[in-house]
């Protein structure tokens, strides 16, 4: 069992340094290693693990933003929203544990800990986002918040692109791409003429129509976009 597992290992680091030199976006590149290395039902789980650890314990360097990038945690609110859901967390394990450990032991540490771990996950997700902007490149759009969602839009299935913050409820076949789903504003509506999948945590698929998202630069992006589709 030693040797198999010193082997996968030695096998996934091979795969990463052949992917890293095509994507220098590392969760990207964990997901094709991960494919090619472990059996599809554990893919997932495993790199969604791997990546809250690694974004939010390994990588600490400031990433820069080339032409092509969009960053959407500036002026969201989002950096507030996870720190005050972290602080809510926090406050709740301790109450938790105070009311626990009165009954059963036991019980109030094993409550403790997997809140430990919720916040360890929810401070892994925050990370990400700072690491994994939006970016347009060629024919696609790679539009991502975090690990907690993605999609890839060809840029021949837009639409249009509006700036709009309206309640989207209304319309139909709309997801936002917010991980906070209603908590969180969105400034843009990529209307495509098919319909796409949005990937959510652990690989839960969505589909949609049209994108509900926050973009910083929105003017810029939807200025990018609309001078690529009407070529």
């Amino acid at each position: 069992i030693l040797v198999l597992i010193i082997f996968k290992i030695r096998m996934t680091i091979k795969k990463y340094n052949e992917n890293k030199t095509k994507t220098i976006d590392f969760f990207t590149a964990l997901k094709n290693t991960a494919n090619d290395v472990l059996p599809k039902a554990v893919v997932t789980p495993v790199i969604t693990e791997i990546a809250v650890f690694y974004y939010g314990f390994i990588y600490w360097k400031k990433r820069k933003l080339k032409d092509n990038e969009f960053t959407y945690h500036k002026d969201s609110g989002t950096i507030g929203l996870f720190i005050a859901i972290l602080f809510v967390i926090a406050v709740e394990t301790y109450v938790l544990h105070v009311l626990l450990a009165r009954w059963n032991t036991n019980a109030a540490w094993f409550f403790t800990l997997l809140s430990v771990y919720t916040c360890i996950q929810f401070f892994g997700f925050l990370k990400s986002i700072f690491q994994r902007p939006i970016s347009i490149e060629k024919d696609k759009i790679f539009i991502r918040y975090g690990i907690m969602k993605e999609t890839i839009i060809q840029l021949e299935n837009i639409e249009c692109v509006e700036i709009s913050s309206k309640d989207i409820e209304s319309i139909e076949n709309t997801r936002k791409l917010s991980f906070l789903g209603d908590l969180e504003s969105h400034n843009l509506v990529i209307k495509l003429k098919d319909e796409n999948t949005l990937i959510g945590l652990y690989g839960i698929k969505r589909n949609y129509k049209n994108l509900a998202l926050f973009v910083d630069d929105k003017h810029k992006f939807k200025i990018e976009i609309d001078k690529i589709i009407s070529l």
